[in-house]
């Protein structure tokens, strides 16, 4: 009896990793490098845009280096193959004053929200200085663009931004 449950269980592992395996999902990995100015740039967000209609966009965040990986929305790493639009942006962070004094314990949630209100629909929250070139920022406006293949080794875009 042991042995037969030994043997299922055995089993049915062995079903589970096999399932998980070899699934092809059409997307493929695609990474690169963002620099500007020659400079990496750490927590710069790509978007790619897919030039077809109803396409499958990802993005994906740089590190210290300036490296990046991309993340699809359906299945975690990578894109489908196709032609894709490259939106990038960072902006310098700006500490938002009514934020920080609501957060320190200096001001109550009614005076957070009433001078939010007295700045208007966006709350008055401070905007920081884009780190890359405006054009980037924008889909209709990027220049940048990319064609995602089957063939791994031509699946790495590199950016150097120059303002």
């Amino acid at each position: 009896m042991k042995m037969k449950m030994l043997a299922l269980l055995a089993f049915a592992a062995s079903v589970v990793l096999v399932s998980g395996c070899g699934a092809d999902t059409g997307h493929r990995k695609t990474t690169g490098v963002v620099t500007v100015d020659g400079e990496p740039i750490e927590g710069a967000t790509l978007v790619f845009v897919p030039a077809a209609q109803g396409g499958e966009s990802g993005s994906a965040i740089t590190d210290a280096k300036g490296a990046y990986s991309t993340v699809s929305g359906s299945v975690g790493e990578g894109l489908k193959p196709g032609d894709y639009k490259v939106t990038i942006s960072k902006r310098e962070q700006v500490v938002d004053e009514d934020m920080a004094a609501y957060e320190a314990g200096e001001i109550d949630y009614d005076e957070l929200q009433a001078r939010k209100a007295k700045k208007g629909l966006s709350g008055g929250a401070p905007v920081g200085e884009s780190l890359v070139p405006e054009i980037y920022s924008s889909a209709a406006d990027t220049p940048l663009t990319v064609t995602v293949t089957d063939d791994a080794s031509k699946n790495k875009f590199d950016f150097d931004l120059e303002f």
